[in-house]
């Protein structure tokens, strides 16, 4: 979030159809110390924390998001289903307390999603005070017995309720409103924690059917932080959905928006690589990689792919592939640390122990070369490339520190120099004693019907 500090705090209630006025004279300017837990706070970009929101009863969010208790002629709000022409509403109380509800119950599914216990409410998060026990702020779904929490089981059941409430419905209207900065971000950010089911990514490809592009545009268009990462996140579990059920339709929109080139410009854009952006883009990048594997586990989706995009895409794994094993004195030949971070995210991510794009550059590659065999033969019978897989495997082994952090590296790894030479080897070895067999069995029959005519004579 980008409010990063209340300015304002609100000592009366509004009128439910007030249109707020950030100008207006009557808010005075509070510090921290001089708020109570019954104000109404103000805080940066039309966001508000109302005391009775700051918890994690979810019957209680999910009715201030869907406006369930309040009559419809008074539901004045841009994210009413009912009423037409919803954006020319003003941001009322209402609408205000939907963003706040917005919050708190995506907060609450990345906990349980998590197995976590506890969370920040939005109030908390931005008033700096410590996370919440999940059942001291009024989460009551927990069930009452001395057994181990069931927090998957837990998360469906508010995921159904979220169904069953139609607040889908409400969370889309919010991300489709520019309005208010970071709204976008809050409405992915809950939509990602349940297309964890993907009965539900599945109902919502279904039921927004514009919504696959939207993304798509999100990322290509959008804010890094606000927009390019979270619409990844959602996109990830609905390309699941998508390759799991061969929806072919929803796959053609992938290829006529040429996201492989969307995500290789992006992966470029040299902006991304500064000391002010380089965390959020080895996360980016992480996350775009890990929807091009899904993307592309099935040999009929490769295909799909025009030559070009393939391509593009081999090339940039096999960058990371050598980013990888840059050690020190290759990146101190450059004495600007900024230029440093641009050349090698990698190696930065690395030293900063954060998860980084590797294990699924290395995936997202051998997906590739698995069904176009001239690039696998291109890349088999290249010296340099075997040099470099030697090297990644003497970093990556099983002895190493970085095994220990992501094993996944290591297992891609083997995947690739498995298929790409051990099991090719056998594969020539296997065709090699299959047509020795077959010439000597031919020889031995012509043997046999020699011995047979001088027996005969």
């Amino acid at each position: 979030m980008c409010c990063l500090g209340p300015n304002r705090s609100i000592l009366t209630i509004l009128d439910e159809t007030f249109a707020f006025d950030s100008n207006a004279e009557i808010y005075r300017t509070l510090e921290n110390s001089d708020i109570k837990s019954n104000d109404i706070i103000e805080f940066a970009n039309g966001w508000y924390a109302y005391p009775d929101l700051n918890t994690f009863d979810s019957p209680l969010l999910l009715a201030t998001l869907t406006l369930r208790n309040i009559k419809p002629s008074k539901a004045l709000s841009p994210w009413n289903t009912k009423l037409d022409n919803s954006t020319t509403i003003p941001l009322t109380e209402i609408a205000t307390r939907q963003l706040e509800a917005l919050f708190n119950l995506s907060q609450l599914l990345f906990g349980l999603a998590r197995g976590e216990q506890s969370n920040y409410t939005f109030r908390d998060l931005q008033l700096g005070h410590p996370p919440r026990r999940f059942r001291e702020a009024g989460f009551n779904k927990f069930p009452n017995n001395n057994r181990s929490t069931d927090f998957f089981g837990t998360f469906q059941l508010i995921v159904n309720d979220i169904l069953k409430s139609g607040a889908i419905d409400i969370v889309y209207m919010m991300y489709k409103d520019p309005r208010i900065r970071c709204v976008k971000q809050k409405s992915l950010d809950l939509l990602t924690n349940i297309t964890t089911i993907n009965e539900v990514g599945y109902f919502i490809l279904d039921r927004y059917c514009q919504f696959l592009i939207q993304l798509i545009q999100g990322i290509r268009d959008g804010h890094l932080i606000e927009e390019k990462i979270p619409s990844l996140s959602v996109l990830i579990r609905l390309c699941k959905v998508i390759v799991e059920k061969n929806l072919l339709n929803h796959y053609q929109h992938l290829i006529d928006m040429q996201f492989i080139d969307i995500l290789i410009d992006l992966f470029e854009y040299q902006q991304y690589k500064t000391n002010e952006s380089i965390v959020y883009f080895i996360k980016f990048e992480s996350l775009a990689l890990q929807c091009l594997y899904i993307m592309l586990q099935c040999a009929s989706h490769v295909d799909m792919w025009s030559e070009k995009a393939q391509i593009r895409l081999v090339n940039y794994c096999c960058t990371i592939l050598y980013k990888s094993i840059l050690d020190d004195d290759d990146d101190d030949k450059c004495d600007d640390y900024s230029k440093r971070i641009e050349i090698n995210h990698i190696l930065y991510a690395e030293q900063h122990e954060m998860t980084h794009s590797l294990s699924y550059s290395i995936l997202t590659f051998l997906s590739i070369v698995r069904c176009r065999k001239e690039i696998g033969r291109f890349y088999r019978e290249n010296e340099h490339f075997r040099e470099l897989l030697n090297a990644m495997r003497q970093k990556y082994n099983s002895r190493n520190k970085y095994l220990s952090r992501d094993s996944s590296i290591s297992s891609a790894l083997d995947q690739l120099i498995n298929s790409m030479f051990d099991r090719h080897e056998l594969k020539k070895k296997k065709k090699y004693y299959y047509h020795r067999h077959i010439h000597l069995h031919y020889y031995h029959t012509l043997d046999l019907s020699h011995l047979q005519k001088v027996a005969d004579q």
